[in-house]
C-alpha cells in the first residue's frame, strides 16, 4: 500500500531517466496495464505555444455540452496530479495514489526488463490514460504532448482528431535547430486517415501539408476555413467567429490576449468538426459560455490588485513576445515592472532584450531545478538587478508601489513556486482563491 507522499516519491525517482524521446518504454507500458490509450476518446494538442489554453477552450466547451471531459495537461502550475482533471476537477490524492498503485508493478516489470528507467513524464502520461479509462472513464480527453510530437509519450494514443497550434523555436536538444525541423516533430502526431487543425500561419506550413499527404489525413488551417475577429473591450477579450455553419458575434473569452481568440478560435474548429463527423452536439450556446468559463491559471492572471500583480508563463520568445503585448494592451503606458526567472536552456538572452524593451525595472530570480538560471549566472548580465529572496522582495515590492504594475514571468516552474509560495502568505486575499 502506498501514501501519498510515497506515490509521489516513486515519480520523482524517474527524473533520474532524465528526458527520453521514444516511444519504446510507454509502448511495451501501455501492454502490461491493459491498453488504456485504445479504451477513450482522445484529441491530441501539440504546438510550441498555446497548447494549454487550447486544450481548456476545448474541454470548456466540450464540458458545456454536458460531456464527462479528461484533460492531460503538460506541465501545470502544481502538483503532478493536477496535470490530471476531470470537468475541471482535478485528480485528488486518493486517486493519484491508487492509480499509481495499481501500475507500479508493471512498472518496476518492464523496467527490470528493458534494463532502463521509465521517465518521470511516461509515468504520468500512462497514469493519465489509465485513470481516464479504467479509474474514472470519461466521453473525450484531450491530451496536451509534451514536447515535439513524433516521439512525445502521448503520440501512443490515436485520437479522433489532432491539433497543432503553431511553430517556433523551443526544445532545440531534442526537436531540431531550425524551424523545419521543429515542424515536422510536431508533425509526428498526424495519424493515418484521421483529421488535423493547426493555427500555424508560419512558413513551416508546407511541413505539416506533405505530412498530411504522405498518411491521407485531412488537413484544416484555421486562416483558411474561418473568418474571425479578436479584440478587447471594455478590459475583456472578445472573440467574433464566422464559417458557412457558425457564426458566433462578440463571445467573451475566460482568458486575456489577441493570441487566445486565435486559440478559441481554433478550439471552435475542432468541435465543429466533432460536431459535423462524430455527432457531437456542439451549439452557439455551449460555446458562448464555454468560451467564458475557460481558464487557466497563470495565462495572463490578475492575483493581486492595488497594486496589479499579473502572473504569466512564457518560456521562450515567441510566447515573451505574446505576454508582451498582451501586458501593454491591458495597461498601456502604465510603470510596469518585471520579474523573470528562466530554465537556462532556453534562449534567455533574447527574453531579456525583449523584456528590456518594455520596463526600466527588470529583476530576476531562481527557483528550484537544476535547469534553471542561477543567482550567480545572473550576476554576469548587465542591465537586470539580481533578487536573492524574491518573497521578501514582493511584500516589500507591494508596500511602496501601489499605483503600478508587475509582471511576474517566465518558466512554467518558476510560476508554479510563485503561485504555492510566495503568495501563500499575503494577509489580503486567501491563497485558495488565487
Amino acid at each position: 500500500m502506498f501514501t501519498y507522499s510515497q506515490a509521489m516519491e516513486f515519480v520523482k525517482e524517474r527524473q533520474k531517466a532524465g528526458i527520453r524521446y521514444d516511444l519504446r518504454r510507454i509502448t511495451r507500458l501501455m501492454e502490461e496495464i491493459r491498453h488504456p490509450e485504445r479504451k477513450v476518446k482522445t484529441i491530441h494538442v501539440a504546438g510550441t505555444n498555446g497548447k494549454g489554453s487550447t486544450v481548456t477552450f476545448l474541454r470548456s466547451i466540450l464540458q458545456e455540452t454536458g460531456l464527462f471531459v479528461g484533460t492531460y495537461m503538460t506541465p501545470v502550475v502544481g502538483d503532478y496530479r493536477l496535470q490530471m482533471a476531470v470537468n475541471e476537477t482535478p485528480m485528488t490524492e486518493q486517486e493519484f495514489t491508487i492509480v499509481l498503485e495499481e501500475i507500479a508493478p508493471k512498472v518496476l516489470e518492464v523496467e527490470q526488463e528493458m534494463g532502463e528507467l521509465i521517465s518521470e513524464f511516461e509515468l504520468i502520461t500512462a497514469m493519465a490514460l489509465y485513470f481516464f479509462s479504467f479509474k474514472k472513464p470519461v466521453d473525450i480527453a484531450v491530451i496536451e504532448t509534451g514536447m515535439g510530437g513524433r516521439n512525445d509519450a502521448t503520440n501512443i494514443i490515436r485520437p479522433l482528431v489532432s491539433v497543432i497550434t503553431n511553430v517556433g523555436m523551443d526544445h532545440q536538444a531534442f526537436l531540431g535547430d531550425t524551424l523545419e525541423k521543429i515542424a515536422s516533430e510536431k508533425a509526428g502526431i498526424i495519424k493515418g486517415g484521421l483529421p488535423v487543425m493547426t493555427a500555424c500561419d508560419e512558413a513551416e506550413f508546407p511541413v505539416f501539408q506533405q505530412e498530411a499527404k504522405d498518411k491521407k489525413a485531412s488537413l484544416y488551417r484555421l486562416q483558411e476555413h474561418v473568418r474571425f475577429e479578436t479584440y478587447m473591450e471594455e478590459g475583456v477579450q472578445k472573440l467574433s467567429y464566422e464559417t458557412p455553419y457558425r457564426h458566433v458575434s462578440n463571445a467573451k473569452l475566460g482568458m486575456t490576449g489577441n493570441h487566445q481568440g486565435k486559440n478559441a478560435a481554433l478550439a471552435i474548429m475542432t468541435v465543429d468538426y466533432l460536431k459535423q463527423f462524430y455527432a457531437v452536439m456542439v451549439d452557439d450556446e455551449h460555446i458562448i459560455k464555454g468560451l467564458e468559463k475557460a481558464k487557466l491559471p497563470g495565462r495572463c492572471e490578475v492575483v493581486h490588485q492595488q497594486p496589479d500583480i499579473i502572473i504569466d508563463t512564457a518560456h521562450n520568445p515567441e510566447a515573451m513576445a505574446v505576454t508582451i503585448e498582451t501586458v501593454k494592451e491591458m495597461y498601456g503606458d502604465q510603470e510596469l515592472h518585471v520579474l523573470f526567472a528562466a530554465m537556462k536552456d532556453k534562449d534567455v538572452e533574447a527574453m531579456v532584450s525583449q523584456l528590456q524593451g518594455v520596463t526600466k525595472h527588470l529583476s530576476v530570480t531562481t527557483f528550484s531545478s537544476e535547469r534553471a538560471v542561477s543567482l550567480a549566472e545572473w550576476a554576469r548580465m548587465a542591465g537586470v538587478t539580481t533578487i536573492p529572496d524574491p518573497y521578501n522582495w514582493l511584500k516589500a515590492w507591494k508596500e511602496t508601489h501601489k499605483e503600478e504594475v508587475l509582471l511576474i514571468t517566465g518558466s512554467n516552474q518558476f510560476v508554479g513556486e510563485i503561485k504555492r509560495s510566495l503568495f501563500e502568505n499575503i494577509k489580503d486575499r486567501p491563497f485558495d482563491q488565487l
